[in-house]
Order: structure tokens, then C-alpha cells, then sequence
């Protein structure tokens, strides 16, 4: 799953220019998490990326790589766009995911979500310090263990929204398992494993800043992806 992630955030880097776009003069972002994610088969798991997801009031949540400077990417669930921050070229790329979702459908490729139970299990954990709750997430497709905190406010909602269409748009498309019937704490780790091939993919909490974090977008030339 990372390196499919990580292979879609570099395709959307290398698209040309469309037709202008506006955007926020700022991203503001009061809370940051760091993931480490682990993927492989048959509980034979390997260490990949980290990916840090910052959290907002809004209805907008960033992503980025540490590794990867001066990348950075704002899911706006509000506007349904996603926008691709080249901040030491100051260049934004605008994608609207409507329109995106609108030509699926229209090719016939949007797939039915399947049916999901989401339920407590009655176990909890202490990840990077905070009490979580243990959930468990199943479909026909995919089973899940899910932890979620309420001690660092909240944003699973948004976090669990904009992963899903992040990982959607890329080149090779990832569904993860509906999150909704949860409460709307912060998740601190994620196990999920495919029930037909076995694939399993881990993201745990391994930094929390509370800091926060703004995004200045003035003087960034922005630009709308071809097509759209």
C-alpha cells in the first residue's frame, strides 16, 4: 500500500499546467500525527514509508512524507479537491475529485463499497502515549483492527475521508474499509488484512505534534490538473 501511495503523490507531481484555480490564503493545521507503515503477506510484514497527517477545524486534512521535502497535499473535503503544495517551487495542482468520481462512474469503474461491521471490541492500548479503543472493521473482503483515541481531540472522520480518496485516485486504486459507526477520536494504529490474498497493511502512530502547523499559499502559481 505505501509504495502505491508514494507512486501516485509523485505521478500527480509530474502533471502539466490546466486552467487557473484559486485557494485559501492559508492552510492552518493544529494537529500532527506521524504513521509508520508496514505492508507484506501472511503476517510476514516489512517497514516501509511514513506518511504525517495533519489535522484541521476545517474540513481540509494535509498529508506529507518526511522523506520528501517540500511535497505537500490538503484533502478539502468541503470543496472535494485535492490540492498538491510544490512549496519550494511555490506551485499548487488543483484535482477535483467530482469530476473525477463523475468520470468513473460514467466508465463504469466505481465499484460497489462493500458491507462493513464496525464494532468495539472491548480491548484498549496505550499507542505513543494516548489510551485508545480497539475496533474491529469486516467485510466479505477485509478484516481490520482499528484504535482510536479521543485524548487528542478529534478528526478520524476527516483522517478515514481523506485517506480513502487519496489512496482512490491513484494509479493503481486502494480501497480501505468504511470507517463510519466509530467514534470521532484520532486513530493511532490501523491493521488490515485482505481475506482473499492474505496482503496485510499496518499504520501506527509513531510521532504527535501538537504544535500545529500553517501553510501560507501566497505567491504559489496554481494550476488546475489536465481534463479538468
Amino acid at each position: 500500500m505505501a509504495k502505491q501511495l508514494m507512486v501516485g503523490l509523485i505521478l500527480l507531481c509530474s502533471v502539466q499546467a490546466g486552467m487557473a484555480q484559486t485557494l485559501p490564503e492559508n492552510y492552518d493545521f493544529g494537529l500532527g500525527i506521524t504513521y509508520e507503515i508496514s505492508s507484506g503477506k501472511n503476517g510476514n510484514l516489512q517497514k516501509g514509508e511514513q506518511l504525517a497527517m495533519w489535522f484541521s477545524k476545517g474540513d481540509y486534512t494535509g498529508m506529507e512524507s518526511p522523506k520528501r521535502k517540500g511535497f505537500f497535499m490538503v484533502m478539502d473535503l468541503k470543496t472535494q479537491k485535492m490540492v498538491t503544495l510544490l512549496t519550494d517551487q511555490k506551485m499548487a495542482m488543483v484535482m477535483d475529485l467530482g469530476k473525477m468520481q463523475q468520470r468513473m462512474q460514467g466508465q463504469g469503474k466505481e465499484d460497489k463499497q462493500a458491507a462493513v461491521k464496525v464494532s468495539k471490541t472491548g480491548k484498549s492500548a496505550t499507542i505513543a502515549g494516548y489510551h485508545c479503543i480497539q475496533y474491529l472493521v469486516e467485510s466479505d473482503d477485509s478484516r481490520s483492527l482499528v484504535w482510536i483515541t479521543n485524548e487528542l481531540g478529534n478528526g478520524m472522520g476527516n483522517f478515514a475521508k481523506s485517506l480513502a480518496a487519496m489512496l482512490e485516485t491513484g494509479p493503481k486504486p486502494i480501497r480501505l474499509p468504511s470507517m463510519s459507526g466509530m467514534e470521532n477520536g484520532v486513530m493511532l494504529r490501523m491493521e488490515t488484512t485482505d481475506k482473499k490474498s492474505g496482503n496485510s497493511s499496518n499504520f501506527e502512530a509513531v510521532a504527535v505534534s501538537k504544535e500545529g502547523r500553517k501553510l501560507a499559499t501566497t505567491g504559489f502559481k496554481v494550476m488546475a490538473m489536465p481534463g479538468q
